[in-house]
C-alpha cells in the first residue's frame, strides 16, 4: 500500500520577534543569522522545533537514553530491513534499530538508521531589526554583573512562513501540529524573554495530500482537519 504524502504551508504567529543565532564575531552583540540580506531560519532549525514538540508529547525514557535497551515490537518486512542496513549479524544493534524504527520521533525526523520522514524548507524574512540592550545575570548571585552588558538584534517580524513534507507517521504529526496551535513553542533564543515564542495559526496555514506525480496539489485550510 502506497504511504500518504502530504504538503504543508504553515503560518506561525511570532508576536515579540525572533533571533536564531548568527555569527558571534562581536561578543557583546547578539545577532541573528543573515543571509544575502535576508534573515533566515534554516531548515535545520526548524526539524528542530518540530522536534522537540514531538519528544514533549511522545518521547518515553527509552528514547532519551538512544533505545540502548532495543525492542522486539513487530516491525513489518524486517528482515529486508535488517538485511539493508547490514545488521544481520548484531543482534544488539537489530534490536536497537526495532526500537528506533517503532519510536514515532526517530520515524518523523530521523535516525542513523533510515532518513527523517519529513522536510522542511528554509525561510526567509524581510524585516527590520530592534536592538536591545541587557546586562549579564550571575547565575549564583541572580544579581547583574556589573559592566557586564550586550546588546541583542532582535528581528521585527510578526509571522514566518515555512513549506513542509511529510511522508509517514501522519497521526504523530497533527497532534504536534495541534500542540503548537493550542500551547505553542520557540525558535531560537532568549526564550526566557519570550523572545521567538511561536504559535501556529490553522486558519491561515493550509495542507494538500499528493496523490499523483503530474496533477497539481489542492490546497486546503488546515482548520479543516479534526486535530
Amino acid at each position: 500500500m502506497n504511504k500518504r504524502v502530504y504538503l504543508f504551508k504553515l503560518k506561525l504567529n511570532t508576536p515579540y520577534g525572533l533571533r536564531v543565532g548568527g555569527p558571534k564575531d562581536d561578543i557583546y552583540v547578539l545577532k541573528p543569522l543573515e543571509i544575502e540580506g535576508y534573515y533566515v531560519i534554516p531548515s535545520s532549525s526548524w526539524k528542530g522545533v518540530f522536534r522537540r514538540v514531538t519528544e514533549v508529547l511522545f518521547a518515553g525514557k527509552d528514547h532519551y537514553e538512544g533505545h540502548k535497551n532495543g525492542g522486539t515490537g513487530k516491525v513489518d518486512n524486517i528482515e529486508e530491513l535488517i538485511k539493508a542496513k547490514g545488521l544481520e549479524s548484531n543482534e544488539e544493534e537489530k534490536r536497537r534499530f526495532i526500537a528506533m524504527w517503532n519510536c514515532p520521533i526517530e520515524r518523523l525526523y530521523g535516525s542513523e538508521y533510515f532518513a527523517s520522514a519529513v522536510t522542511f524548507s528554509d525561510t526567509l524574512i524581510d524585516a527590520n531589526i530592534n536592538e536591545r540592550t541587557h546586562t549579564v545575570i550571575d547565575r549564583k548571585t541572580r544579581k547583574s554583573k556589573e559592566k557586564h552588558l550586550f546588546r541583542e538584534q532582535i528581528v521585527d517580524v510578526k509571522s514566518v512562513s515555512v513549506k513542509v513534507i511529510v511522508r509517514d507517521k501522519l497521526e504523530e504529526w497533527f497532534k504536534t501540529l495541534e500542540f503548537m496551535s493550542v500551547v505553542g513553542t520557540f525558535i531560537g533564543g532568549s526564550k526566557s524573554r519570550g523572545i521567538g515564542y511561536a504559535q501556529l495559526d490553522l486558519k491561515e496555514s493550509e495542507y494538500a495530500e499528493m496523490d499523483s506525480l503530474t496533477r497539481k496539489p489542492v490546497f486546503r485550510p488546515l482548520s479543516e482537519v479534526k486535530l
